[in-house]
């Protein structure tokens, strides 16, 4: 059945948007992977997707019948994978999608990535992980050092034209913050990201055991140039988290305009990053609302503050 999707997809030239949520799909004959990449290849979709997707692929037979078997399924399954390139699809939804193999959860998040290097014009994706909640089946994926970096060194290298990148509810576990939060931000600098969502954030320090969101925040405004809004719904932060948040914008975020999605983070911790914001005047904090609560952080330029002056000097030479 997988086959006969592709094929027929693959015939329908008209078609822009495909939305799969929640489909399971079930290979078990190694031919279904050329076929799917043929797909992938050919195919006129501009918005795929595939959230909540689950792709089991359980092949007994060939080459393939080995995979799953070993602790690292990400290297393993990237030596088995064609090259394939598929220059029209722009929308990539891929939030709580998961590769299993041989009954062994193998991919999601973070470790989808090597494997979309071949989307060679995307715009938007969406790696989103699923929101664990108490009674839930899938454990949570822990993600170290060694992933987050890799994650980001791929998307300075592959993934330089991406504009929109949503990696909600990752929890991250870090043994050496400083030195992982500051390769992370040199990789930052080449990347053309405009938009974040990192709603749910979880990031520890793995030997302190203390929470570490504001500082990959910080690790994000200061590093990215073109950002121009940020997600962080329900990041949990405290106040003195907030202001040190609050600082970093206002002294070190490269741009002059940023929008704040900033739901259920804590009254306090909203009052401490805007009042921290506002300290000395050199940025204007509106306050747009909407279900996200929606923050316009402005940073005001010293030749709006002299405008005003030379308007009534002007009137007055006339």
């Amino acid at each position: 059945p997988t086959q006969l999707v592709c094929q027929a997809l693959i015939k329908n030239s008209s078609l822009r948007l495909l939305s799969l949520e929640g489909w399971t799909f079930r290979i078990e004959e190694e031919g279904s992977l050329p076929v799917f990449l043929a797909f992938l290849q050919a195919t006129s979709i501009r918005d795929l997707v595939l959230a909540n997707c689950r792709l089991h692929m359980a092949i007994h037979d060939g080459r393939l019948s080995r995979l799953g078997r070993h602790d690292d399924s990400v290297a393993e399954l990237l030596t088995f994978l064609p090259h394939f390139v598929c220059p029209n699809i722009v929308f990539l939804r891929l939030g709580g999608f998961q590769v299993t193999v041989n009954d062994r959860v193998a991919l999601r998040g973070p470790h989808l990535l090597p494997f979309l290097r071949g989307f060679t014009h995307l715009s938007d994706l969406d790696l989103s992980m699923e929101k664990c909640s108490v009674g839930s089946n899938n454990s949570p994926l822990i993600i170290d050092d060694k992933t987050l970096v890799t994650f980001f060194q791929t998307l300075s290298m592959h993934f330089r034209t991406l504009q929109s990148l949503k990696m909600s509810y990752w929890r991250v576990s870090l043994e050496e913050c400083e030195k992982t939060l500051k390769t992370i931000g040199r990789y930052l600098k080449t990347c053309s990201l405009s938009y974040i969502k990192t709603n749910g954030l979880v990031v520890t320090d793995n030997v302190h055991r203390s929470s570490l969101e504001h500082l990959f925040l910080q690790t994000t405004v200061s590093s990215l140039s073109l950002l121009t809004w940020l997600s962080i719904v329900g990041v949990s932060l405290t106040p003195g988290q907030a202001a040190g948040f609050g600082k970093c914008i206002r002294e070190r975020f490269p741009g002059t305009m940023l929008e704040l999605s900033a739901k259920d983070i804590g009254n306090e911790a909203v009052k401490s990053l805007i009042a921290s914001l506002e300290e000395g005047g050199k940025i204007e904090v509106l306050y747009l609302g909407g279900p996200s609560c929606n923050l316009r952080i402005l940073r005001i330029l010293k030749n709006q503050k002299l405008r005003g002056k030379f308007r009534r000097f002007t009137s007055l030479k006339e």
